[in-house]
């Protein structure tokens, strides 16, 4: 009997403690800036990072997504009418400059998805080739 008692106490503090945790995360969710490079030489890249972004946003819990592109700060994903304008028009050639916009961002995690040409300071690097 005395084991039935630990054992219901262990899943006790289990349930408050992912209940608590999910309150917590609910209301301070992790900010995450994710940028697209769009220059015309990954133009035939488009799709695959359109996949990785919506991947990464379907299977990330408590997260608010901020998106942009090298070229401008678009805004919160989910109020996108198609996920597809992102990648509407590719044109130039990005380099570390264009990055220096979002400085001033306030994010927790920084994602830059490029094709790795030039080093990213302070970004996480998803790179396609």
């Amino acid at each position: 009997m005395k084991w039935i008692k630990v054992f219901s106490v262990f899943v006790l503090l289990h349930i408050v403690a992912w209940a608590g945790a999910h309150f917590y995360k609910s209301k301070n969710p992790t900010k995450v800036l994710l940028v697209a490079d769009t220059s015309f030489a990954l133009k035939p890249h488009f799709g695959d990072m359109q996949k990785w972004i919506d991947n990464y946003v379907s299977t990330s819990r408590y997260i608010d997504v901020q998106v942009g592109t090298d070229k401008t700060f678009i805004g919160p994903y989910e109020e996108l009418k198609s996920a597809d304008s992102l990648f509407r028009v590719s044109f130039g050639r990005s380099n570390a400059d264009s990055l220096k916009q979002y400085a001033s961002h306030d994010a927790d995690e920084r994602i830059f998805l490029s094709d790795g040409h030039f080093p990213t300071s302070g970004w996480n690097h998803v790179t396609f080739k």
